[in-house]
C-alpha cells in the first residue's frame, strides 16, 4: 500500500475538527467565562461543537470506509 499524502491530511483534519468540537463541548473559553452567563453563549457553543463532532466523524468515514468514486467516462 503506498503512501498517499492527501489521504493522511485529510484524516488529520477530520481528527482535529473532532477534537476541536469534543474540546469546545467540554472545556469553556476563557471570554465565556469573563462575560456573563448567558444562555444564547452557551446554545451557540454547544452547536458548534455537535457540528464539528459529526463533520469530523462524516470526514474519517468517507475517507476509510466510503469507495472509491469511480469516473462514468467509457473511452
Amino acid at each position: 500500500m503506498a503512501f498517499d499524502q492527501q489521504k493522511s491530511a485529510q484524516t488529520v483534519w477530520a481528527i482535529l475538527l473532532t477534537a476541536m468540537g469534543v474540546l469546545l463541548f467540554v472545556k469553556t473559553p476563557p471570554p465565556l467565562r469573563q462575560g456573563h452567563e448567558s444562555g444564547f453563549l452557551n446554545f451557540a457553543r454547544y452547536f458548534i461543537a455537535v457540528f464539528l463532532v459529526l463533520g469530523g466523524v462524516r470526514k474519517l468515514y468517507a475517507v476509510y470506509f466510503s469507495k472509491p468514486k469511480e469516473s462514468s467516462r467509457e473511452e
